[in-house]
């Protein structure tokens, strides 16, 4: 039996996900906003602490390119070769230094929700509309150039739960993004709980994890005008910290090597 991930199979074509390193490309629309502190800080696990600017979180959500480093894996069928996601960070500190915490997540491949979890980051499926242009209408700017603009939605169980708006108006430079990639790496968290009968008393799997990437390039960024917007939605907790304010959208060409994770919090050896 092989395979990177279950289902163990022989030939090991079954697993859900190949092996790791994965390549990304894409393009990230990333929203940057102001929301009730309180709500945000109640969001952030031990021993990860509130940011010296409490209020502030970012929602991103790319639809990325991705393939196996694997040359033998990279040909793959192409609804395994992209994906949209949509992830909702809050600025931290761990250790006294700058990081962000992965709260939610959703994605539109199941291979990805597993994935996700692996990492991590809790994804759970969703469905991804945006509006978009074509190289034959009068206007041939595309999403993200100066000039465009675009809505992009996540639904879940026929419910919408995010509507973003994005109205670049300027190009700027990879300085001008500090102000995000000074709280990377992302921080998230796995959990596999205890469903044992009897009960352990504890889960299997409880730690805090950063992703251990590579390579990360970028192309001309663009800013402008955002509005995002979180709905009340089944299975879902987001009108907490709905947004106050905008402080601004991005679009950002983006591209990385994913090898893995490293465990930097584990709560299972701490008690």
């Amino acid at each position: 039996m092989s395979g990177y991930t279950r289902p163990f199979t022989p030939g090991g074509k079954a697993a859900a996900v190949p092996a790791l390193p994965w390549q990304f490309a894409g393009d990230l629309l990333l929203v940057h906003f102001l929301a009730d502190p309180a709500a945000l800080n109640a969001l952030l696990p031990p021993p990860l602490e509130a940011p010296a600017r409490p209020g502030e979180a970012f929602l991103w959500s790319p639809h990325l390119r991705c393939r196996p480093m694997d040359a033998a894996a990279a040909a793959l069928n192409p609804g395994r070769t992209h994906y949209n996601v949509a992830v909702i960070g809050i600025p931290c500190r761990f250790r006294g230094e700058a990081t962000m915490f992965s709260t939610f997540q959703w994605g539109d491949r199941d291979w990805l929700v597993t994935l996700s979890w692996f990492l991590g980051a809790c994804s759970k499926m969703a469905h991804f509309d945006q509006t978009g242009l074509h190289a034959m209408f009068p206007d041939r700017v595309g999403p993200g150039g100066v000039g465009s603009a675009l809505v992009r939605t996540v639904s879940r169980h026929g419910e919408k739960i995010i509507q973003v708006g994005f109205r670049p108006n300027r190009e700027i430079a990879r300085a001008g993004l500090d102000f995000y990639t000074n709280h990377l790496p992302l921080t998230c968290m796995r959990h596999v709980p205890d469903v044992e009968i009897p009960p352990r008393g504890k889960p299997r799997v409880h730690d805090l994890t950063q992703m251990v990437m590579t390579g990360a390039s970028f192309g001309q960024a663009t800013a402008g005008d955002a509005e995002l917007t979180f709905f009340d939605a089944d299975n879902e907790e987001l009108l907490p910290i709905q947004p106050t304010a905008i402080l601004g959208g991005y679009w950002i060409p983006m591209s990385f090597v994913l090898h893995g994770i490293r465990v930097v919090h584990n709560y299972l050896e701490a008690t």
